[in-house]
């Protein structure tokens, strides 16, 4: 039943509309952060304002956020259910220990992610799993000892990754045979164990040579992977010295035969064009 005849209009209707334009006007999320600098409504700067943690009150639409050389030790694990509309993440020079399972749900956006300068030790499986659309990784001067070979399961998308300067001592190649569009790979300055692990990691490397980037010839220190594979030279570690007898022509992938151990050398056996050659992998203290 409507209103009697003669009666004012019902004031209802145009404060519902009042109200639902104030709230179609609002900016989404909060102010930017007290001592954060916000360029425009999408970028968030607070890079080195001494943060113990990550800011909670800046917008919900940020799309990039820069909070490096802080001392943040966590990434919330519920982090991107609220700012899933972030594209670029640099959370360089913090104090970040270890990822928690699920900080990154809700990263579908994410193209840009700077771990670099932490103290992370190591990569779980299906750590970026929701990060499909990453373009570059960066996890460089980091402690990281092991990462997991479904460590960067789901990122097809990824084109740069860098791991130099950690902890490395071994990598499973099925954590970068699963990167089908990675066309830049770092792993320098890592304390890479010479064994049959390694053998297969080089093997690797020889195939995909085209995706690491030539060291500077500034540098003097031999301690490169990089610059051995890329330039067929030897390689230095911390925990030992290689020197590969490369055969003549193209090689096909090696496939090792056989390991017969005599001290400090292995021969190795590789498979090339239907026979069988050997190739010395001299293995001796580091340099």
């Amino acid at each position: 039943m409507g209103p009697p005849p003669g009666s004012p209009p019902s004031l209802l209707p145009a404060a519902a509309l009042c109200l639902l334009s104030c709230l179609l006007s609002a900016p989404r999320g909060h102010a930017c952060p007290a001592g954060c600098v916000c360029a425009d409504s999408h970028t968030v700067d607070c890079r080195a304002r001494g943060l113990p943690s990550v800011p909670s009150a800046f917008p919900l639409d940020v799309r990039k956020l820069l909070v490096a050389d802080n001392r943040i030790e966590a990434i919330p694990a519920d982090f991107f259910i609220f700012y899933g509309d972030l594209v670029y993440l640099d959370f360089r020079n913090n104090s970040l220990s270890s990822l928690q399972e699920g900080a990154f749900s809700g990263s579908a956006k994410l193209i840009f992610l700077d771990l670099s300068y932490n103290n992370l030790t190591e990569l779980a499986a299906g750590t970026f799993r929701s990060a499909g659309k990453l373009l570059k990784l960066s996890l460089a001067n980091n402690r990281l000892a092991g990462v997991d070979e479904a460590a960067f399961e789901s990122l097809e998308s990824l084109q740069v990754l860098e791991l130099n300067d950690n902890d490395l001592r071994s990598l499973n190649v099925a954590a970068l045979a699963a990167l089908p569009s990675l066309r830049t790979l770092r792993l320098d300055g890592n304390p890479w164990l010479c064994d049959c692990g390694f053998a297969q990691l080089f093997s690797w490397l020889q195939d995909n040579a085209s995706k690491l980037p030539k060291v500077s010839s500034r540098v003097k220190s031999t301690d490169t992977l990089l610059s051995s594979v890329s330039e067929g030279k030897r390689i230095h570690s911390a925990r030992c010295s290689v020197t590969l007898i490369h055969p003549n022509g193209d090689i096909s992938p090696p496939v090792m035969r056989k390991v017969a151990e005599r001290g400090d050398i292995q021969d190795l056996s590789w498979q090339h064009n239907h026979k069988t050659r050997s190739d010395l992998f001299i293995l001796g203290g580091s340099s």
